[in-house]
């Protein structure tokens, strides 16, 4: 691993102040817009439009909370959200009985497809770095939560 490798890893892991706060604010955010307490994070998404000689990327941020239902259905709720705090959209519910969910397998992220999503699905990537993307994404990082993430939807959505 090296010197550099030794070094950039712990680094890597240590959260701002700001980024626990706003990782606090997630989870009371979805228990305040649900009623549930599930394992929450924060998933982006890009799009990109051409127009006339450039392309414009719009960045998406979600608050996801992924568990399994009073009726023992798994699912996971999405909420739209402005990076800044100013606007909070209302919940999206994707339960697995009206969704599916596949895996890639070059990058092993999750996709989830459902029809009440824009453009059907979305790809469960989660915010682990802020480098170069404060103006788009949440000040928020979620670098050792895939792992929690990963073996939510191989236990209960893809049966692996």
């Amino acid at each position: 691993m090296g010197l550099f490798g030794n070094v950039i890893k712990p680094l890597q892991g240590k959260l701002t102040a700001n980024q626990e706060e706003n990782m606090k604010k997630v989870m009371e955010v979805f228990k305040e817009k649900t009623g549930k307490d599930y394992q929450t994070a924060v998933v982006w998404k890009m799009t990109t439009k051409k127009k006339l000689m450039k392309t414009v990327y719009t960045y998406y941020n979600w608050i996801i909370g992924y568990g399994v239902d009073a009726n023992n259905i798994p699912e996971i709720v999405f909420i739209p959200v402005d990076p800044k705090w100013n606007w909070i959209g209302n919940p999206i519910y994707c339960k697995k009985n009206n969704s599916e969910m596949e895996q890639d397998k070059k990058t092993t992220l999750f996709s989830l497809k459902n029809s009440q999503l824009e453009d059907g699905k979305i790809d469960l990537q989660l915010i682990s770095s802020m480098a170069m993307m404060a103006n788009y994404l949440m000040d928020v990082n979620y670098m050792f939560e895939y792992d929690k993430l990963n073996e939510y939807c191989l236990k209960y959505w893809v049966g692996k």
